[in-house]
Order: structure tokens, then C-alpha cells, then sequence
């Protein structure tokens, strides 16, 4: 009679190729935690970095242009759009805040100075990265107006 091997154990998981090796679920689950914690990294990073939300252009003079930031220094500026008049009333003028990664478009706002009428190009992004600027507005190129 041959011995059959009945014992109140259970027997160990195993994977479906029969070798014996115990299978642990929350190292699969771990796993694809960790795989959709990084997809989630590299969207965000997409977003703020290489797909533009919108493009266009705004007219001011640039009032504040900084070179900021204790780990990564980015160029920050604040751009007054001025004053809208309408039937003898004037409203206040709107600030537009924007930052700089392109060292061109630097050298060029910090020849011109503050009483210069420009014409800053931008792209916006979906959202900020904090060690590309203090905003969703980057400026791609610059224009003097007369």
C-alpha cells in the first residue's frame, strides 16, 4: 500500500509551473504600485515639460525680473499690462507673472530694462515643476515695441 502523505499543514502556494517556489501576492501588488507610481511620475514630468497647454502673447512692461531659487535658480519676472481706459475710467493694471529657462530670452530682458514696451511670446504648460520655474508661463522669444 503505498503512504500517502495527509497532515493537518497546509501545502505551499505554488506558481503555476509546479517547481515548488511559494507565491507572494503583495510582492505583485508592490511591484505594480511601484510601476504606477513612476507612470504617474513621468506623466506629470510630460506635462510640465514638453506638452504646451497654450501659446500666445502678452504686451507690457516688465516691472520685476529676478534670478530666484535656494536649490534650482530659475528666472522669474512680473509683466504690468497697464492701464485700460473706458468711458473716462481706468482700471488698474493686471500683473502677469513668468518665467525663463531660455538664456537668450534672459540676456535680452536684462539689456532692455524696465521702461521698455515688449511683447513676450510664452508657452503654458499643464502644470509647474518646481525646478524649471515658479510658473506654468515660460517665455519663448521677446519683441521691443514702439
Amino acid at each position: 500500500m503505498a503512504a500517502s502523505s495527509v497532515s493537518g499543514a497546509a501545502a505551499p502556494l505554488q506558481d503555476g509551473d509546479g517547481t515548488g517556489k511559494k507565491r507572494h501576492p503583495f510582492r505583485k501588488f508592490l511591484r505594480m504600485l511601484l510601476f504606477l507610481c513612476l507612470l504617474a511620475v513621468v506623466i506629470w514630468v510630460l506635462l510640465g515639460s514638453v506638452f504646451s497647454y497654450s501659446e500666445g502673447f502678452r504686451e507690457g512692461y516688465v516691472y520685476k525680473f529676478s534670478h530666484k531659487g535656494v536649490l534650482f535658480k530659475t528666472w522669474e519676472g512680473t509683466l504690468k499690462t497697464g492701464f485700460i481706459s473706458f468711458n473716462n475710467t481706468s482700471t488698474p493694471n493686471e500683473e502677469w507673472l513668468f518665467s525663463v529657462k531660455d538664456p537668450d530670452v534672459v540676456a535680452t530682458i536684462n539689456k532692455l530694462g524696465e521702461r521698455t514696451l515688449l511683447k513676450l511670446y510664452y508657452k503654458q504648460f499643464f502644470t509647474k515643476l518646481f525646478w524649471m520655474g515658479k510658473t506654468k508661463y515660460f517665455i519663448t522669444k521677446v519683441e521691443v515695441l514702439k
